[in-house]
């Protein structure tokens, strides 16, 4: 499965993005993201539904990556076409609908690393967590 990375350049301090509300919440944006590029590519739309992978934050740096897959129905979404349908909206549109500025819209990726000597927090939410929620 291809997933879509988004990194926000920062998230609100009363935002917790550890939490499985803010992966909820963000699921539910880029939701409405991904429906607004479709409606302005296709004039028409089906329903894209996200599924957060994980959210993550590097210590001390207030930027928020988003890792993620886009579903039509039972089908994924490649990422190169994910990523050229966000790629259609305006980084303004896409932090409108996302309540924060974006670093980077939607980079394709076939897996998620992150090369970093600094201590990292993953909050990779499992099922577990899912049901939690």
């Amino acid at each position: 499965m291809t997933v879509c990375v988004t990194v926000l350049q920062f998230v609100g301090s009363g935002d917790n993005p550890r939490s499985c509300r803010f992966s909820q919440m963000m699921e539910q944006r880029l939701e409405k993201v991904f429906s607004e590029a479709q409606t302005k590519m296709f004039n028409g739309k089906s329903k894209l539904s996200v599924q957060m992978m994980s959210v993550s934050q590097a210590a001390g740096s207030p930027a928020v990556s988003l890792v993620y897959a886009i579903r039509n129905g039972t089908v994924h979404l490649n990422g190169t076409v994910a990523s050229y349908l966000l790629g259609q909206l305006s980084a303004e549109l896409v932090g409108y609908f996302l309540f924060y500025p974006p670093l980077i819209i939607a980079e394709r990726k076939l897996h998620f690393i992150l090369k970093k000597k600094t201590q990292i927090r993953h909050m990779t939410l499992n099922k577990e967590q899912k049901k939690n929620c």
